[in-house]
């Protein structure tokens, strides 16, 4: 089988781009603020947004960004979510381990951000999609790669679509590019020999 792309989403440098054209677009401003300010340019009210960690975030926001586009009526199991991400959650993990460190109270709010795979759910809840989902770690992304992980979900009958692709936040560096997929149409014509 084979799948094609029926939208993407990249956040990187300050730019949101959907489908190759750019979207929201702000120039020097800090990673939070960015974050704060790209969503409230998509318009749209979750305030559980605001206690997400930064990489929950960004894969929100490239979620929200890609599906605008989209006026497709998924079903709750039929979205399988697959993610690769070269830094896991160490943005997060550091936070973490620098309260013990200090020896002040472990927050809560900041250790269930200490499992990548987070990021799925908040979309998952979000979107109440109870399909599979997959995070691979890999220092850097291969399109090739995912999509085959892609393909693979949906050869197996396990979904429809695949939302998923690359996002990965250390700091003030972040980048994304998730892609929407489905089962291309293969037509064959057959000839007599």
């Amino acid at each position: 089988m084979a799948i094609q792309v029926l939208s993407s989403c990249s956040i990187e440098n300050g730019t949101v781009v959907v489908n190759g054209t750019p979207e929201y677009s702000v120039e020097n401003e800090v990673f939070s603020d960015f974050l704060k300010s790209a969503y409230r340019h998509l318009d749209i009210s979750y305030p559980k947004y605001f206690k997400m960690d930064k990489l929950c975030q960004l894969a929100f926001l490239g979620t929200e960004y890609l599906l605008k586009t989209n006026d497709i009526p998924f079903t709750d199991d039929e979205v399988a979510l697959c993610f690769f991400n070269g830094r896991s959650s160490l943005d997060t993990d550091s936070k973490h381990q620098q309260l013990i460190n200090d020896g002040t109270k472990v927050s809560p709010a900041v250790f269930v951000y200490t499992l990548p795979n987070i990021m799925m759910g908040e979309i998952a809840i979000k979107n109440k999609w109870y399909g599979e989902n997959l995070l691979i770690l890999r220092p850097d992304f291969n399109f090739e790669e995912w999509a085959l992980e892609a393909d693979l979900l949906i050869s197996s009958g396990k979904a429809t679509y695949c939302l998923g692709g690359w996002v990965d936040v250390f700091q003030d560096n972040y980048q994304l590019h998730l892609y929407l997929v489905e089962a291309a149409e293969i037509k064959m014509k057959l000839t007599s020999i």
